[in-house]
């Protein structure tokens, strides 16, 4: 039986996360929650938010996708003509990697490390 995907997340470039979450917090009244010095998390938006201030990131809005099985969805992700660019990764709380589907958008899928 496939994996369930759902979106589930998605994270913003910024050249200053701080800056960024600041404003959202002031305009719409959500909350951000700290996860480094370049990383920032909201909450309360109606989706999971990330806001990503490295220099490495993407650069436009990256959706991200969650599975109960990485493995199986970067199978399927090749299957299906998307290329993977960038190998599977941790971070804290999970496990991701991103593609490229074959329209040119980059998207990731994640999976929660417990």
């Amino acid at each position: 039986m496939p994996s369930k995907y759902r979106i589930d997340y998605l994270e913003f470039p910024s050249t200053d996360s701080a800056a960024s979450r600041r404003f959202l917090e002031t305009a719409f009244g959500w909350s951000g929650v700290d996860y480094g010095p370049s990383y920032n998390g909201i909450e309360g938006a109606g989706i999971d938010v990330g806001i990503d201030g490295d220099s490495g990131r993407t650069a436009a809005p990256l959706v991200i996708v969650r599975t109960d099985d990485l493995e199986r969805a970067r199978r399927d992700v090749e299957a299906a003509g998307g290329t993977v660019t960038r190998p599977a990764f941790d971070f804290p709380g999970g496990r991701r990697f991103h593609f490229r589907e074959p329209g040119g958008s980059e998207l990731a899928v994640w999976v929660a490390t417990e």
